[in-house]
């Protein structure tokens, strides 16, 4: 257990959750209860647990390291930037002021403080006939999906590692194009992990994948965390669609400049005075962004 129910970073709190089974009737039992825990509750579950990763990614042209939360409860769990978080609490608060002098000086110190923030938000859950909700934008557009969780067919390796303190087994298997290698821990028996990863008999603790684009390595433990809901932020200001028509408008959209967005909308990019991003720097209209790379592929 946690001293005190404080964080542990990469320590041994999940020593609580493990138990052996081995009476089919209890098993049951157990997700009956669970099951009927939820429905109970009504909606949101407190998060139980919290894995903070950081992932070095490649989304575009350079590197960066971004951070990530995966807030665990009993029947679901949610994958998430929390500097975005942060960062869209905080520009609610400076939309507010009517100083545009102020307000643009709050802007210029948002990407420092709440460095390299990321809209995407996925909402695990496994016991709702293995669905999940993914939350995400396209340029300014907050967009979100329902889709079953895909099929992971992960391969034994065979070989085994320590990750943050705990014996982790590594497996492979291709998930919506791209081939991921993870490593999990069976003594940690919850089977999630970032992204859509999962579907194994331990918590996924590090995953790359082939292309060398993104690699989630776990870098913290918490348990109870404070006033962690299981549950996507401000899902009430995206729009519903399907993935194929998501990924749809991400594909027309990437690497388009600000001055076509507007051109779609309606609006003559030639009466804009000013544009300037969220960390209040000027935004060139008529320059091409540059391509993106995404998790899924296919």
């Amino acid at each position: 257990m946690i001293p005190d129910g404080k964080a542990y970073f990469c320590g041994r709190f999940f020593a609580s959750l493990r138990m052996t089974i081995t009476h089919i009737t209890m098993k049951k039992i157990l997700v009956f209860v669970m099951m009927l825990s939820a429905l109970m509750a009504g909606a949101q579950e407190k998060a139980q647990y919290r894995v903070t990763y950081d992932c070095d990614a490649q989304y575009g042209p350079q590197r960066q390291v971004y951070r990530w939360h995966l807030d665990i409860g009993e029947t679901s769990a949610v994958f998430y930037s929390p500097n975005n978080r942060a960062k869209d609490k905080v520009i609610d608060e400076v939309v507010g002021d009517n100083d545009a002098t102020s307000v643009m000086a709050r802007l210029r110190t948002i990407r420092s403080e709440f460095p390299n923030p990321n809209p995407l938000e996925v909402l695990l859950e496994p016991s709702a006939d293995g669905r999940y909700t993914y939350l995400n934008n396209i340029v300014s557009d907050k967009m979100w999906y329902e889709e079953k969780l895909p099929q992971m067919s992960w391969e034994m390796t065979g070989r085994d590692t320590t990750v943050c303190g705990y014996a982790c087994l590594q497996a492979k298997a291709r998930v919506y194009g791209r081939d991921w290698t993870v490593w999990f821990a069976p003594e940690i028996p919850v089977s999630y992990g970032p992204y859509v990863l999962g579907g194994l008999p331990g918590l996924i603790l590090d995953a790359e994948d082939a292309d060398g684009l993104f690699h989630f390595a776990a870098v913290g433990l918490e348990q109870d965390p404070a006033d962690a809901v299981v549950e996507l932020s401000r899902k009430d200001k995206a729009v519903k669609c399907t993935r194929k028509k998501y990924r749809e408008l991400r594909e027309k959209a990437n690497g388009q400049s600000y001055a076509d967005k507007l051109r779609e909308m309606g609006v003559d990019s030639r009466r804009v005075v000013k544009v300037v991003s969220e960390d209040g720097k000027d935004i060139d209209l008529n320059e091409s962004r540059p391509k993106q790379n995404y998790l899924d592929l296919e």
